[in-house]
């Protein structure tokens, strides 16, 4: 640990101790620890999910205000901030970072999802039912997540690095988490308490993910070496993907991080370029162009949805579902892609954290997931049957198979996918490591490798139990639980991005000091 840094002992402890408590917990009564969950996942969703939907939809409304806004002209760190990457480099960091192992699991099992069970008044696996599929894809992998993603980057950023506030995941409500205290003698312990809290969501939230990560690499494993996809495969993984990320963290964000971003970005452009030349190529193209017509024209109904008339729990189990997984993650992933945006302007921001990763993920699910309606609708393969009989995973190399080649398809999704997860985990645990420890600056950005490592451990520990117990589904729950108190936190950002829209002279600390010190001078 570095000299100047110290254990925030209030951020750290809490959160950990409970991970640790739910963890041995699953372990001596795996179905009261479930049961419980189960019932703590439903009250929120019936009674709390609407705050979700709307949360989702006002992250997109600011995003869009804060852009054409004098706000957006402002540079991270003030007008005399050097960037300390290139725009090319920050946008690969951003996209691996955001997209993670999710798209590619969820890219092509999901839509088969909705075409088996849509929402009330769609006829299950009919053409109809392929478009309602293709147009969720558009708002669940693009513009859903990514607007509750950037309003929190946003918030931080301009926080950190222009307001002069602590590195703490509460500095994204510094206009008004100012006026609130709560003191241990004289120090105000308030923001500790909050990150602790974070820090315990967060851990539900990236278990989400390692766990469907892990399901994926497990059927890649089996198709390549016949190894199957079950708990002593997964522990492999796991302990796998654990080293890496370590190696990874150790070596900073100028090296290791960077160079598995780029690599995985070509990756990804190779698959997509494999897929589209290979899977049904006019469809791809014709159905990503309605679907993204037929979810512009209906956005903020999609986004608002909560089934509420209907009473169908379609909403509820995936848009309100997912705006709850990525709230889970948003607040602390902010904090670190925020540290990536310093030098460059607010509009910059937005069109790293929100335009690029939108424009990809539509032509990856106009590929990906356009290929898997394909092969249901036109019969060449029942993947409603695999999907139901196999689990989701099998869907995915079932198309695979069917394709010249499939054995080095298979290969590079597997190092697409080992790649994502240890991105995902690197910049997941050099957040969580900078909030528990003291000495984070914006000239100091690189937190304690200790902690990096003792989180990583704990993360992928818990992510194997949860796996073992819940599968699927109790992974889906718990990401969902995660996202309840960060949904908070960002709709407290987004007051705080307005407010300070609204007069950023005053609250741009950085910038008035510099003009206060030129005016001095001249003065002089």
């Amino acid at each position: 640990m570095r000299n100047k840094s110290k254990i925030r002992h209030i951020a750290f402890w809490p959160a950990f101790i409970l991970l640790l408590g739910a963890l041995i917990y699953s372990i001596v009564d795996r179905e009261g620890f479930y049961a419980m969950a189960s019932v703590a996942n439903s009250w929120v969703l019936e009674n709390l999910g609407w705050t979700y939907s709307l949360t989702s939809f006002l992250c997109l409304a600011t995003i869009v205000v804060v852009y054409i806004s004098p706000l957006g002209d402002v540079v991270l760190g003030g007008k005399n901030a050097k960037p300390i990457l290139s725009k090319v480099n920050w946008a690969t960091i951003t996209l691996c970072t955001a997209m993670a192992a999710g798209a590619l699991f969820w890219g092509i099992t999901e839509p088969i999802y909705h075409m088996a069970a849509p929402p009330v008044g769609i006829e299950p696996n009919s053409w109809e039912s392929a478009k309602f599929a293709m147009e969720t894809m558009v708002l669940h992998w693009s513009i859903h997540p990514y607007a509750i993603y950037t309003l929190p980057v946003i918030a931080f950023a301009f926080a950190f690095f222009n307001m002069r506030k602590p590195f703490s995941v509460t500095s994204q409500l510094s206009v008004i988490a100012d006026k609130f205290h709560i003191k241990i003698g004289d120090k105000n312990v308030l923001p500790q308490i909050l990150d602790a809290v974070l820090l315990f969501a967060m851990g539900l939230g990236i278990m989400g993910t390692l766990c469907t990560g892990t399901l994926n690499m497990g059927g890649a494993l089996k198709e390549i070496t016949g190894l199957q996809s079950k708990s002593a495969a997964w522990l492999i993984i796991l302990v796998g993907v654990t080293i890496c990320f370590v190696l990874s963290s150790i070596s900073g964000i100028q090296k290791g991080i960077k160079l598995l971003s780029n690599v995985n970005v070509a990756v990804y452009l190779i698959l997509l370029a494999i897929m589209f030349l290979l899977g049904p190529t006019a469809f791809q193209i014709d159905g990503t162009i309605e679907a993204i017509g037929g979810t512009l024209s209906r956005l903020p109904e999609k986004l608002l949805t909560t089934g509420a008339y209907a009473s169908d729990p379609w909403a509820k189990s995936w848009t309100v579902f997912y705006a709850g997984s990525w709230a889970s993650w948003a607040p602390i992933s902010a904090c670190f892609l925020a540290r990536l945006g310093v030098g460059y302007k607010v509009k910059d921001l937005i069109k790293i954290n929100f335009g690029i990763p939108i424009l990809f993920n539509i032509v990856w699910c106009g590929i990906f997931s356009n290929t898997a309606i394909n092969y249901q609708l036109t019969g060449k393969l029942d993947l409603i049957h695999i999907l139901n009989t196999e689990g989701p995973e099998a869907t995915i190399y079932a198309i695979f198979r069917e394709m010249p080649g499939a054995k080095l398809i298979i290969i590079l999704f597997f190092i697409a996918l080992l790649i994502s997860m240890i991105t995902a985990m690197d910049s997941t645990t050099n957040s969580i490591a900078a909030i528990s420890t003291t000495g984070i600056s914006p000239e100091e950005q690189e937190s304690s490798v200790f902690l990096k490592i003792i989180w990583g451990i704990m993360f992928s520990a818990s992510s194997y139990i949860m796996l073992t117990i819940a599968g699927i589904d109790g992974i889906k729950l718990l990401s969902n639980l995660g996202g309840l108190p960060n949904i908070f936190i960002i709709f407290g950002g987004i007051v705080c991005v307005w407010i300070i829209a609204g007069n950023v002279k005053k609250y741009n600390i950085v910038d008035k000091n510099l003009e206060e010190a030129d005016s001095e001078k001249n003065s002089e």
